[in-house]
């Protein structure tokens, strides 16, 4: 579970209990842990539900989700998840299966956002060679934008396209440009 999700459930941070592990977001890097606390979670599509207690880290990072279930949860549930159809489905305990769904408009939106954040932006500063004591007037600020774009990868063609060049490959690795 996420901070924000966490905060927006009015939760008591008396809830929360230590841990001490460490984990690591999609990107590798480490991402804090303010605890975790067990919840009873009920998994309805409204005309079946199932209430199970799940542990939950509270992770402080951004994210697009209020929740991610691990494999450990899926389990446990003997649920089955399709990213592709971004449902979720799990038998309650009366024989019928419960099929949890995703919003699909407000994924398409998230997704094209972050398509149109795929820049990243650095500040560079530097200043003139001097003592100490430099003013803020005299420090140059510059923001250089690296635009990440993907490249041809493997076995590459170079194609003449209507007067432009292209390189053509038959898959693709991510590279940044200069």
């Amino acid at each position: 579970m996420f901070w924000t999700t966490f905060n927006k459930l009015q939760l008591s941070l008396d809830l929360l209990m230590p841990y001490t592990g460490c984990l690591y977001g999609f990107a590798g890097d480490q991402v804090e842990v303010r605890g975790h606390l067990e919840l009873r979670t009920t998994f309805t599509d409204g005309t079946a539900s199932r209430t199970k207690n799940i542990r939950y880290l509270i992770a402080n990072a951004p994210s697009a989700y209020n929740v991610l279930l691990g494999k450990p949860t899926l389990n446990k549930l003997r649920a089955i998840s399709s990213t592709r159809h971004m449902k979720m489905k799990l038998p309650d305990f009366g024989g019928k299966v419960i099929t949890v769904k995703s919003d699909q408009k407000e994924a398409k939106r998230f997704y094209e956002n972050n398509l149109k954040t795929k820049r990243g932006v650095f500040l560079v500063t530097t200043r003139a060679p001097s003592e100490e004591g430099v003013a803020p007037s005299e420090i140059a600020r510059a923001e250089i934008a690296l635009e990440r774009r993907l490249e041809p990868a493997g076995e590459v063609l170079e194609r003449e396209i209507e007067g432009r060049m292209f390189k053509l490959g038959k898959s693709l690795a991510q590279a940044a440009q200069d």
